[in-house]
């Protein structure tokens, strides 16, 4: 396995520029920056779906990908991670992104990793990540970070109204694509163990006891309350089960 990375971004802006491209541009620079601390190459691929339209809606009707879109089926299935960004409509994703995913055999997203990012006018679409777009990657399979990035206009400067979120959009990012970085750096077994790493340090240097499980559970246990003359003969499912 090779040390460079590779990242797909789908962006699903109508316009040019948009704001959507914007955001899943930010996640990708910000998500390179993290998997390159260490050293590790980073290739970054960014599509834009609004380019494929065409081509999306024949590979519905006909079950046929063109050439130009095997091509991104192909980034997908070489992507390391996918970076989703799609803009809210009428509390949806938009419909391009939506055709996107349903053009694409599901067997593509098993385990893996996506970034979930949405643009819209207000934060009071913000929602529609969790309640639209997080359920049908959960259909799908992949491997989602856990936070999502949302960002409305007033996240890129247009704040205008007192509208934008109390958290910076940087710090969001930051927050989303260090958890990317976690999971592909732990998939190619480069995430430093840190459990249990006191545990250790105590029993090197002697300072601590040592105890097994048995011996810790049995000290915690609380003493067991006398028993009425009739139910002398009760034994506690506990002795009658077997300990591993």
């Amino acid at each position: 396995m090779t040390d460079t990375f590779r990242l797909l971004a789908l962006s699903a802006g109508l316009s040019t520029p948009s704001s959507t491209r914007m955001l899943a541009d930010q996640l990708t620079r910000e998500a390179s920056a993290a998997l390159g601390a260490d050293g590790s190459a980073v290739e970054v691929t960014t599509v834009e779906l609004r380019e494929y339209a065409h081509d999306l809606t024949d590979a519905l009707l006909t079950r046929f990908p063109s050439e130009r879109l095997s091509m991104v089926i192909e980034q997908v299935r070489a992507a390391d991670a996918v970076v989703a960004v799609t803009p809210i409509f009428n509390a949806g994703p938009a419909g391009l992104f939506k055709t996107f995913f349903d053009a694409l055999d599901i067997e593509l997203w098993k385990d893996k990793p996506v970034l979930v990012g949405a643009t819209a006018g207000t934060a009071r679409h913000s929602l529609a990540i969790d309640y639209a777009v997080r359920p049908m990657f959960g259909y799908l399979k992949a491997d989602l970070v856990p936070t999502s990035v949302f960002a409305a206009s007033a996240d890129f400067g247009a704040d205008t109204e007192g509208q934008a979120d109390e958290q910076p959009l940087a710090a969001r990012v930051r927050r989303a694509t260090g958890e990317l970085a976690t999971i592909l750096l732990a998939r190619r077994g480069t995430a430093l163990p840190v459990a249990g790493a006191a545990g250790k340090a105590s029993a090197a240097d002697g300072s601590a006891e040592t105890h097994s499980v048995e011996d810790a559970s049995a000290d915690a246990a609380p003493a067991r309350p006398g028993l009425d003359p009739e139910f002398t003969d009760f034994v506690p499912m506990g002795d009658l089960l077997p300990r591993r």
